[in-house]
C-alpha cells in the first residue's frame, strides 16, 4: 500500500505505478537569478570601496521588513547587518498576449536528447519526478525513443527592486546603480539567464519607514521582464511505428506504378 503524505489542506499521493503521462517542466526564478547577477555587478563596480562604512549591503529575495517583523514577534535579538538592502520581487505575471498562440510540437526523443534533458534535470533547470524519470529511461531502453509533446510560451513580469537604507544618499546611489545594472547587463542576462529586461521606471525618494525604531529611506525601481518557458508532456503509451504494411484495395491505386 502506498504512503499518503498529508498537508494542512490536501492529501498528496505518490505517482501511480502505471502512470502514462509524465511532465517535464522548466523552473526559473527571476528573483534569485537577478539577485545573483546584481551582487556580482555591485562587486564589479567597487561598491564596498565607494562606501566602506556601508559595505554590508544585502541583496536578496526576502524583504528586510519581514526579517525585522519576525524578530519582533519571536523576541529575537535584532540583526545589525540588514541595511542597506535591495530586495528583488516578482510582483506580477501575465501570459504574453502579443503572440498568436502557443508553440506545440511532437517529437520522438532519442537517447541522446534524453541525455541532454537529464543534464537540465540535474542542474535544477527542469523538474521531473524521480518515478517519472525512471519510466522515461525504461521506455528508452525498451523502444529506443519516447514521444513527447513540447509546449513553448512566453510570460511578462514586473520585477521590483526595493531599496532601503538608513542613509538617504545611499538609497539614492543604489537607485542609480540598479538603473545602470538594468541597462548595462541587459544582454548578459538575456544570454545567460534567458530573461529579457525591457522598460524601467520607479521612484527615487518619497518612501520612509519608522515602524522598527529607526528612520529608513526607501526607493523603488520596476523593470518589465519577458521570459520564455518550455514544458514537455511524455506519453509512455504511444509507440513509434517503424514500418507500415499497406494493402491496395481494388477501388484505389498507388502512384508507384503497376
Amino acid at each position: 500500500m502506498s504512503k499518503i503524505y498529508k498537508t494542512t489542506r490536501a492529501v498528496i499521493r505518490p505517482a501511480d505505478v502505471n502512470q502514462r503521462f509524465i511532465y517535464a517542466l522548466d523552473s526559473e526564478n527571476p528573483e534569485a537569478s537577478l539577485a545573483g547577477v546584481l551582487r556580482d555587478f555591485l562587486e564589479t563596480i567597487g561598491y564596498s570601496e565607494i562606501f566602506p562604512n556601508f559595505d554590508n549591503i544585502r541583496v536578496g529575495t526576502i524583504h528586510p521588513f519581514a526579517i525585522l517583523l519576525a524578530q519582533e514577534v519571536l523576541e529575537q535579538p535584532r540583526k545589525t547587518n540588514i541595511f542597506p538592502s535591495i530586495t528583488i520581487a516578482d510582483s506580477t505575471l501575465d501570459e504574453d498576449a502579443m503572440i498568436l498562440g502557443d508553440d506545440y510540437a511532437a517529437f520522438a526523443f532519442t537517447p541522446e536528447e534524453v541525455a541532454v534533458l537529464d543534464g537540465y534535470r540535474q542542474a535544477g533547470a527542469i523538474f521531473i519526478s524521480d518515478s517519472g524519470w525512471q519510466k522515461i529511461q525504461a521506455r528508452i531502453v525498451a523502444a529506443g525513443s519516447i514521444i513527447g509533446i513540447r509546449r513553448r510560451y512566453h510570460t511578462q513580469h514586473s520585477i521590483d527592486f526595493n531599496i532601503w537604507a538608513e542613509n538617504k544618499d545611499i538609497t539614492s546611489f543604489l537607485f542609480d546603480m540598479v538603473s545602470h545594472f538594468v541597462t548595462q547587463k541587459r544582454v548578459d542576462v538575456h544570454n545567460d539567464q534567458g530573461i529579457d529586461m525591457a522598460g524601467i521606471g520607479g521612484r527615487r525618494s518619497g518612501d520612509i519607514n519608522l515602524d522598527f525604531g529607526m528612520l529608513l529611506y526607501g526607493a523603488n525601481l520596476r523593470v518589465q521582464v519577458s521570459m520564455n518557458h518550455e514544458a514537455v508532456l511524455f506519453d509512455t503509451g504511444v509507440e513509434t511505428i517503424a514500418e507500415i504494411d499497406t494493402k491496395t484495395l481494388p477501388q484505389y491505386f498507388t502512384l508507384q506504378g503497376a
